[in-house]
């Protein structure tokens, strides 16, 4: 579990456990599916909610044909020593499949200890180990009150065997994977092969081939679905003298041949790019809901971890002197504001759209606007005469570009995505407005295309603006689903895009890939790319990426091949989130290292194009006010670490998947689709208020200086819980969404700020938190009305904004700065120079 606690408690899914034991008590709570346990006296099945105890050194085995999640916990006899001395001399008998429907009750107490210890662990609360201990003494006194044996013969306790059968399991275990020689195994221990062998089958309830098989095929299966070796390699490396005999052994207990099984498991929970790698996730029976049949056994059903875990009276108190001397500070270029996103080209065209852009660039104020799609068949650019001709009309995109260079916006346009008439043969659709992706049928057209079309531009807008457009060559080539055809394939077309548009002009700026942070951290893929263009004599003028905290353990080319126009929830759900707060700021500075080990001491620009806590349009924690925690932290963690942060995305209402019919359906865009600003719009708008000159930052808090005076904003971030991130939805819900936290408690923040200018002073103090600039959880406090209407609406608009108080102060030099945050609050304090 961890190094606090003296037990392990675990989740996993199994499809075979061969014999073993352990000086353990281990508790079984079958979550999901069923399995098939083996003790030395009988065969027992379990189904979903059944529980059952394994007594210490108890040999066991587990057997599984199906899908399967199972909580177990093990209780080293050394800690119940010090509970109850007797306990080494006890044995229980516990097994709910065996009990009556009157027996339930006393398992439900145990359901329910095992249910609020995995919460506990999981919120981390402050003393969460101390009250996990607490639940373990509980539970000994439970099962030494209602289901210890009466009849406890000597013959159960008798272990004069067991160092034997240790010494045979182990040296099995080590040698697994070369010829195994019984004779040779019977000499060490002084027995007689024919003696060796039913020793074995007796006390192992096994033979000794059956027993070694089944650890080669435990070994073997591993492999099958973790690497994309060859089945014949596979055999070799786990002892099996040819593929026949893996053959024989793995249809034996699978029912199926090693390829059947890997096809099978491949293609039950995802597809991925040739070459890639699957990885098993117990999470892909169930997605959500995985844990419904653990947690409902908590004492409130509402699951609220506030509910069932102790109050926190512990408030973490921070205290920190700082000097404010304008003469210590660096000036700031605000980079995050360099770019916003919408989701496709068309959308720009909307009405509404076009509402939520104004606010933003009368609120925030952005300097470019990247989106998809320009090259869609709904822009109507790409034609074809009855010759075959190309022949294009700008009539829809010069109404766009009009739009956003009015509205105080330059394109950062993505060079995407193909129009019908010129997808190749390869070409597959994404998004429920369709867009076409892979290579073009004729990259000539496509040349021509691209060079008509920035020609046009520049003859519309003019050279000097043009030039400081950005041009960006596709969208996540790496990914399947995106580019479904090779990794050649994409370096041509990027190489003769980019030698298309310089011959317009050298000095119009053209870069790409926009890979995901995934590809970067486990991959050389960009390195690859940039190393193969670069010999090209192809150098782009800046590299684009996307950061979306995926757990690393996943493979680079992993996608999911779900129906991507139906299932926006499912498409991102099976992909793991990362437990690693500092996600970002590590993806940063492995994009440098990588870039500048690539292109040397000149290296271009590096833009962040997309970036999002998770690329699900369906994550209902996209409406709460964790999303605006996040965004304060990771801007001000890696501010102007690089040229731009285009967050994805500016508004809920777009098109890659059909339309929610709920307003708060957890869309990623900072805005609700009809207009309401959300908390993750109003942490950009107290960024945007952050002055030009920076003083000081530090754990939950950054302090700038303008003309106006000082700004200090402050944050109390906590990260999604673990199981959260690995895509269980069992503490979620539409009314109910900050259960899915980690435990962080209240923060109260001191900032002794010494050296200010003396004067009276205006302090100016901005909050974000559940009670305030949270429409989500206004909403919620109105009684969830559904559907919304025009009087409510209007309600929610005026009424979410954050709060706003006034206090007039004089300072002499120093100022005693207090400010107390909960979980997820964000506040920005202006000390205002009257």
């Amino acid at each position: 579990m961890d190094d606090h606690l003296p037990v392990h408690m675990f989740l996993h899914s199994t499809h075979q456990v061969p014999n073993h034991w352990h000086d353990s008590i281990e508790i079984l709570f079958v979550l999901k599916g069923k399995l098939e346990l083996f003790t030395k006296d009988r065969f027992r099945e379990l189904n979903e909610e059944d529980l059952f105890l394994i007594n210490a050194n108890e040999i066991h085995a587990i057997k599984a044909e199906e899908n399967n999640l199972v909580l177990a916990l093990q209780i080293p006899v050394s800690y119940l020593l010090l509970i109850e001395p007797q306990i080494e001399r006890m044995l229980f008998d516990c097994n709910s499949a065996a009990a009556s429907y009157e027996e339930q009750s006393k398992f439900d107490e145990l359901r329910t200890l095992l249910a609020e210890m995995m919460l506990l662990h999981n919120k981390r609360p402050q003393g969460y180990h101390l009250r996990i201990q607490s639940c373990l003494l509980n539970l000994a006194y439970l099962l030494m009150q209602g289901f210890r044996e009466q009849d406890q013969s000597p013959e159960k306790h008798d272990d004069k065997h067991r160092e034997r059968l240790l010494r045979i399991t182990s040296y099995v275990k080590e040698n697994y994977n070369r010829a195994i020689n019984i004779q040779q195994l019977a000499l060490q221990e002084y027995l007689t092969v024919p003696y060796l062998s039913r020793f074995f089958k007796e006390y192992m309830g096994t033979s000794f081939t059956k027993y070694v098989n089944a650890v080669r095929l435990d070994k073997a299966v591993k492999d099958l679905t973790l690497t994309n070796l060859s089945i014949t390699q596979i055999a070799h490396d786990h002892g099996f003298p040819n593929l026949k005999s893996f053959n024989a052994v793995f249809k034996e207990f699978y029912r199926q041949t090693p390829g059947e099984y890997r096809k099978t498991v491949l293609d039950g929970r995802s597809s991925f790019q040739k070459s890639s790698v699957a990885q098993f996730n117990y999470f892909d029976m169930n997605p959500t809901q995985a844990f419904e049949s653990l947690f409902k056994y908590l004492p409130n059903k509402n699951l609220s971890a506030t509910s069932n875990l102790p109050v926190a009276l512990h408030i973490h108190k921070q205290t920190h002197e700082i000097s404010v001397k304008s003469n210590q500070s660096k000036e700031l270029a605000h980079t995050w504001k360099k770019l916003m996103t919408v989701g496709k080209a068309k959308e720009v065209l909307f009405a509404e759209v076009q509402r939520h852009i104004k606010q933003m660039q009368q609120e925030i104020g952005f300097q470019y606007i990247r989106f998809h799609g320009i090259f869609d068949d709904e822009m109507m650019i790409y034609g074809e005469n009855e010759r075959g001709e190309v022949s294009l009309n700008f009539a829809y995109s010069d109404s766009l570009f009009d739009f956003l260079l009015c509205s105080g916006l330059k394109p950062f346009l993505e060079l995407s995505f193909l129009p019908r008439q010129l997808a190749g043969e390869g070409a597959t659709s994404v998004f429920y407005k369709k867009s076409f992706v892979g290579s073009p049928k004729d990259l000539g057209k496509w040349n021509q295309m691209i060079h008509q079309f920035i020609t046009h531009y520049i003859h519309r807008y003019g050279i000097h603006e043009v030039r400081q457009w950005y041009f960006e060559v596709w969208n996540e080539p790496e990914i399947h689903i995106f580019w479904p055809d090779t990794y050649e394939a994409y370096c041509e077309l990027f190489i003769s895009t980019f030698q298309t548009i310089k011959s317009i002009d050298s000095e119009l700026r053209v870069g790409g890939p926009g890979v995901l942070s995934l590809t970067l951290m486990q991959s050389d893929w960009l390195t690859r790319f940039m190393n193969d263009v670069c010999r090209r004599g192809v150098k782009p003028d800046f590299i684009s990426f996307h950061s979306y905290p995926y757990d690393e353990s996943l493979r680079s080319t992993q996608v999911i091949q779900v129906d991507y126009e139906e299932n926006p929830d499912v498409w991102f759900q099976k992909i793991e989130l990362s437990a690693d707060t500092e996600y970002l700021s590590r993806v940063i500075i492995k994009l440098k290292k990588t870039v500048s080990e690539a292109m040397g001491s000149d290296v271009p620009e590096l833009h962040m194009t997309e970036w999002n806590a998770t690329g699900s349009h369906r994550d209902l924690v996209n409406d709460t006010c964790f999303k605006a925690a996040y965004i304060v932290k990771n801007v001000l963690e890696n501010m102007d670490g690089l040229h731009s942060f285009g967050y994805w995305t500016a508004t809920d209402l777009l098109e890659e998947f059909k339309m929610s019919s709920e307003m708060f359906h957890g869309g990623l865009g900072l805005m609700t689709y009809n207009g309401i600003p959300k908390p993750s719009f109003y942490a950009f708008k107290l960024l945007a208020k952050l002055g030009r000159q920076f003083i000081h930052q530090g754990k939950g808090y950054y302090i700038t200086s303008s003309d106006m005076g000082l700004q200090v904003l402050m944050y109390a971030y906590a990260h999604i819980d673990s199981l959260y991130q690995k895509g269980d939805a069992s503490l979620i819900n539409r009314m109910n969404r900050y259960d899915v936290f980690e435990e962080g408690g209240d923060i109260e923040l001191t900032l002794e700020l010494a050296d200010i200018q003396p004067g009276s002073y205006t302090i100016k103090r901005h909050t974000i938190n559940r009670q305030n600039g949270s429409v989500f959880d206004l909403w919620v406090r109105m009684g969830a009305p559904h559907p919304i209407d025009a009087d409510t609406l209007n309600y929610l608009k005026q009424a979410s904004c954050p709060q706003l108080t006034f206090e007039q102060v004089e300072i002499t030099s120093t100022y005693s700065l207090i400010s107390k945050l909960s979980p997820h609050e964000v506040q920005l304090v202006e000390l205002m120079r009257l």
